[in-house]
């Protein structure tokens, strides 16, 4: 009779980045008498995303408030950096303080295994099932442009102009005419309307745009763009250290460089498993290590991002590093009435499935 045993592995698996390929091996095609295989480090890979924003100010910010009202028009050019956000994703590393081989005397009984890059074991008699999901990142669309530049509408009355405090008259009194305007052809208090709706509206888009044009004389222009950068980490121990450092003025600088604010990662092991069970016979004496097919009993561990005390990032995952090394006989396996089955977690070694076919 069939038995299965289901070991979720506490929902990392779920979140498997990138996805893996994974590759069938059987004994005998291309290995000689045995399978070498790896279990995985859980890696942590973190993806800082960050904006900057170029703002130049209006030939005519002096004259912004008397002419127009406007109090906060920008008075001088300047670059400004915000992270926008942090994420985290797990990610699979083979693990070369892990690795393993098997040998089968009879090669036509050995099991079928599967494995992922790194030669990390994922199943044995059975393709794991691909659940696994891969992490996408959006992207942030650039702040849209005016159809119309100041220069465009750079009139020969307001370029002949004697002085720039006169050109900013100008300039400001165009802005109330087009305002004027718009507001005449709303209420139709003129001679000619537009003929249809598709013209009525393509009207007032015109006279947004040179009014629009007009306003980047004084209040300036402010562009945005993004950036993204990426950090793979490997948690070995608990504690806290620098991960990447980011300036207001510069965007992401080197770790050493104290211009930028520290972003720091910090490890805490909540549930440590990296210490081996004793197993001991009936007369209290310590049982030999077991051999066979190798897995991991995972740990956990906390990791958090954050600056200045904002957190930027928490999570609790289970990890391949804080956990120990068990075993399943590897004669399960090669039964070739009722051969057992198995599947692993990419990311943590975990068993996740066991299928005894007794």
């Amino acid at each position: 009779m069939k038995r299965y045993i289901t070991l979720f592995a506490l929902g990392l698996c779920m979140t498997w980045l990138p996805a893996q390929e994974v590759t069938r091996v059987q004994v005998g095609d291309t290995q000689n008498t045995g399978i070498t295989y790896n279990l995985p480090l859980t890696m942590v890979r973190v993806v800082a995303n960050a904006s900057c924003t170029m703002v130049k100010a209006g030939i005519f910010a002096p004259f912004a408030e008397k002419y127009l009202g406007v109090k906060d028009a920008p008075m001088e050019d300047h670059v400004t950096w915000s992270i926008t956000s942090v994420t985290v994703a797990a990610e699979a590393s083979a693990d070369t303080s892990r690795t393993y081989h098997i040998n089968f005397v009879d090669k036509a009984a050995a099991p079928t295994f599967y494995l992922a890059p790194g030669n990390l074991l994922v199943g044995i008699n059975r393709e794991p099932e691909q659940k696994c999901g891969e992490m996408t990142l959006a992207n942030v669309p650039e702040t849209p442009q005016p159809a119309v530049h100041a220069i465009d509408v750079m009139t020969e009355e307001l370029l002949k102009a004697g002085s720039r405090t006169k050109q900013a008259e100008i300039a400001a009194r165009q802005i109330f005419r087009i305002r004027e305007s718009r507001l005449n052809i709303l209420t139709g208090d003129v001679d000619n309307l537009p003929a249809d709706g598709a013209s009525f509206q393509l009207v007032l888009d015109n006279l947004a745009a040179q009014e629009a044009a007009y306003m980047e004389l004084f209040t300036g222009t402010s562009a945005t763009t993004t950036t993204q950068r990426e950090f793979l980490y490997r948690p070995a121990a608990e504690g806290s250290e620098v991960l990447f450092r980011f300036s207001r003025h510069f965007g992401f600088v080197d770790a050493d460089d104290l211009s930028g604010e520290a972003y720091n990662i910090t490890v805490q092991v909540t549930d440590d498993n990296r210490q081996v069970p004793v197993v001991a016979d009936a007369k209290g004496k310590a049982k030999p290590q077991a051999t066979g097919v190798a897995y991991v009993v995972p740990g956990r561990a906390r990791i958090t991002i954050a600056q200045r005390g904002k957190s930027w990032a928490d999570v609790e995952w289970p990890m391949a590093q804080f956990g120990h090394v068990e075993f399943l006989p590897a004669t399960q396996f090669v039964n070739k009435k009722a051969p057992s089955a198995a599947t692993l977690c990419p990311l943590t070694g975990a068993l996740q499935l066991f299928q005894n076919e007794k």
